[in-house]
């Protein structure tokens, strides 16, 4: 069925999008990547088994996509919960919701795209446009990204993955304010009084 294939084809269309804005702005001889600082003990144990729960979670989105019999998670974990037409429609216009406010925040960003927090950065607080709407666009599509497949393919797997990406999402968020109150101060706040963390 066609619904299968939309959540590939927009985590490809995602991957891209990013790949050409980051080619783009180092084109610019703009740094995209944070500068390295001193990692906690934590990172060096988290970040291997967030690479292996991410393998594991894109395994099972190519297996449902091609309707694979090759089994990594026991049935109960990868079987749907429930079918329905109504839920794939939903999970679809979700998934393109996400896509579009994906894109919108890659063009918002300008030249401000970084990955990692960087202390060194001289870039103006961004503000206007989508950022105007939501403080974090870029999360929030990414959530709705996984609320879609979520809905497509309502596996026990795809929903409690959803709901830690949530959860983590969220926690990171909170770092990433304190980061921003820290390098910007009162113009934060003063953007943070005025516009939503999500909606």
């Amino acid at each position: 069925m066609v619904f299968n294939k939309l959540p590939l084809l927009f985590f490809l269309a995602f991957f891209a999008a990013l790949l050409f804005k980051t080619a783009f702005l180092k084109h610019r001889g703009v740094q995209t990547r944070a500068k390295k600082g001193t990692k906690n003990k934590a990172a060096y144990f988290l970040y291997p088994a967030f690479v292996l729960v991410f393998l594991l979670w894109l395994f099972e989105l190519v297996k449902v996509t091609f309707g694979s019999s090759i089994a990594v998670l026991p049935n109960m974990l990868s079987e749907k919960i429930f079918k329905g037409l109504i839920c794939q429609i939903a999970g679809s216009a979700v998934l393109l919701l996400s896509l579009i406010l994906w894109v919108i925040t890659l063009l918002h960003f300008k030249s401000s795209l970084r990955f990692g927090l960087d202390e060194n950065t001289q870039e103006k607080l961004i503000t206007k446009g989508i950022f105007a709407v939501t403080r974090n666009p870029f999360f929030l599509s990414i959530d709705l990204y996984f609320l879609g497949i979520a809905l497509i393919f309502p596996s026990l797997f795809f929903i409690v993955f959803t709901l830690a990406g949530f959860v983590g999402i969220h926690f990171y968020i909170l770092k990433e304010e304190r980061f921003l109150q820290k390098i910007y101060g009162k113009e934060y706040l003063n953007y943070q009084n005025k516009t939503r963390r999500y909606f």
